[in-house]
């Protein structure tokens, strides 16, 4: 690890996406623009053929896990009933941070509610199926105790309280930056101890082993929005000659918006969970959106499990972004 550690946790609500240096309003909207349609910009950080590039899924996450140490050292040691949330923007790897911070501490892994006990609200059967022993816990993906339907909301609206009133004894619980936004907006309280990582700066970037003057590290992280997973995508791809450029298809239309971000919401669906989210879009229609978005890079898919690609995720969020949605902060 190196001797100065630029990974920094930080108050979700502090969080501020940094902008590129020196681009005006007109600059950014060309910028997206040109995104929308799958042109690269030509900026392009610095080529080393003999440096193998990091993969955003599987950096060195050493110095991430010793900054989450660092600062919930205080928390940890005074061992009180409550709960943490620590905030994941899609494809940033903070999840992984957290597995393999409380898998050093000793921690449980908790393994998320059955379908079915969703649809039934069935907490305590969820939670005595945990076998935990008073072992502190960790919720590495709270998006998957929700999901958008009449029936799949209660749940968590159960879950929440005994989880603040401290119910299950103390634990770090993970949550999705889109999921967290979706339920600010329905949850009448506000949330405590809810931390991020801060935005990556060039010195971050560096130590990733990102190469380039100042200016395009800081182009990129603004390009990136401060995440680091995407800063080492969109790093790879434009060291790649062979990266195809993800573009969103001109029939891209209202049906296509609560695709995209039903599937923000829910970090990736399979087909069967999507329709019955989005009950009002008809099966063939929607796996003709679902192999559209496929066929134009900004989905992928494992069997019938559906999700966002990483460089089409930039994409989706300015397409949701021009149709008002809710966004998440990241």
């Amino acid at each position: 690890m190196p001797d100065t550690n630029h990974w920094q946790l930080i108050l979700a609500e502090d969080y501020q996406c940094p902008l590129p240096p020196t681009l005006t309003r007109v600059q950014l909207l060309w910028r997206r623009l040109l995104r929308t349609f799958g042109i690269d910009d030509g900026d392009e950080v610095e080529k080393d053929a003999s440096v193998e590039l990091a993969d955003y899924q599987n950096f060195d996450r050493t110095a991430a896990v010793s900054a989450l140490h660092h600062h919930l050292a205080d928390w940890v040691s005074d061992k009180k009933p409550d709960v943490t949330f620590l905030l994941d923007p899609p494809f940033s790897g903070t999840a992984v941070i957290a597995r393999d911070w409380t898998w050093q501490q000793g921690w449980a892994l908790l393994t998320p509610p059955s379908m079915a006990q969703i649809r039934e609200v069935s907490v305590d059967e969820w939670w005595q199926q945990q076998e935990l022993h008073d072992s502190p816990w960790l919720i590495e993906d709270l998006a998957r105790f929700v999901l958008r339907s009449a029936d799949g909301l209660r749940f968590i609206r159960v879950l929440l309280p005994r989880l603040l009133q401290g119910d299950f004894g103390q634990g770090l619980i993970v949550c999705d930056s889109w999921a967290f936004a979706f339920l600010r907006s329905t949850w009448p309280l506000n949330l405590p101890r809810v931390y991020c990582f801060a935005p990556a700066p060039p010195d971050l970037l560096r130590q990733l082993g990102i190469k380039g003057p100042n200016r395009q590290l800081e182009r990129l992280a603004g390009e990136a929005r401060g995440n680091v997973g995407m800063a080492l995508a969109l790093w790879a791809c434009k060291n790649s000659t062979e990266q195809l450029q993800p573009s969103l298809p001109v029939e891209a239309d209202d049906n296509t918006a609560f695709i995209l971000y039903a599937l923000l919401l829910h970090r990736g669906l399979s087909g069967k969970r999507l329709q019955e989210v989005l009950s009002s879009i008809a099966a063939d229609e929607l796996n003709v959106q679902l192999l559209r978005l496929e066929q134009f890079g900004i989905l992928e898919r494992e069997g019938e499990f559906w999700r966002l690609n990483v460089l089409g995720y930039l994409l989706a969020r300015d397409f949701l972004a021009g149709r008002d949605y809710l966004l998440d902060g990241f």
